[in-house]
């Protein structure tokens, strides 16, 4: 007597059961493959922190900055080296406070340590209520640095004035006594690189104020003095 040859379904059902298993198990060991290797991968970054060979990846704090403040920043950054040779920085010094010879006095000061004059007089603007006023052109921004570093409470203001002069006010909370750093105060030692002094942004991307109607002009790179300025 012949045997009962498996029905067509019962076939069908334990090839699929098959195909499922198998699927199963390729699952499982890709899965266990990679908990493997991540577990490798700890293994050795663990190894690394405890011989001291890499530091915590999270030893600083997560801090998402604030999109609001970012739009109120309109600082440049200094460029990265040290001050710029003073000789080569034509600075104006305008008064915008209540003391008559200020921005002379003051004047007489920097150009004593070698910055070259770009003259002194009253602020057209009338009074300024801080205490110094630098401004500066996007070409100027390292020689808007080095000027600062001489000054307390110093605010950068940059302008769409081209070249590279600068100019001083002296506001109405500006000391002479306090006002301009001592000359060799710790501040100004030429082996400390320019750094600013709050949040800043490129440049390329400040939003800049007007130019003055009349600004110091550049100097002359043959001779090292000043043209005669421009008026705007």
């Amino acid at each position: 007597m012949s045997k009962k040859k498996p029905s067509a379904r019962t076939t069908t059902v334990r090839t699929r059961r098959q195909v499922l298993r198998r699927r199963r198990r390729e699952r499982q060991v890709i899965i266990f493959g990679i908990l493997v290797i991540l577990l490798g991968a700890s293994a050795v970054a663990a190894a690394g922190v405890y011989s001291g060979r890499t530091g915590i990846p999270f030893d600083q704090a997560i801090v998402t900055p604030d999109p609001a403040a970012d739009e109120d920043i309109n600082v440049p950054c200094p460029p990265n080296s040290g001050p710029l040779d003073p000789s080569r920085i034509v600075v104006r010094v305008l008064n915008g406070g209540e003391v008559q010879g200020l921005a002379g006095n003051t004047l007489a000061k920097l150009t004593g340590r070698g910055f070259v004059s770009g003259g002194a007089t009253n602020w057209s603007r009338g009074a300024y209520d801080g205490v110094t006023r630098i401004s500066f052109g996007d070409e100027g921004v390292g020689q808007a640095y080095t000027v600062a570093r001489h000054f307390e409470g110093v605010v950068l203001v940059q302008d769409s004035r081209t070249g590279t002069s600068v100019d001083v006010v002296l506001g109405e909370q500006f000391d002479e006594t306090t006002g301009l750093r001592p000359q060799f105060a710790p501040e100004l030692d030429p082996d400390i690189p320019l750094v600013a002094t709050s949040q800043c942004i490129p440049a390329s991307i400040v939003s800049e104020e007007p130019a003055p109607r009349v600004f110091p002009a550049e100097l002359d790179p043959l001779e090292g003095e000043p043209s005669p300025s421009p008026a705007g």
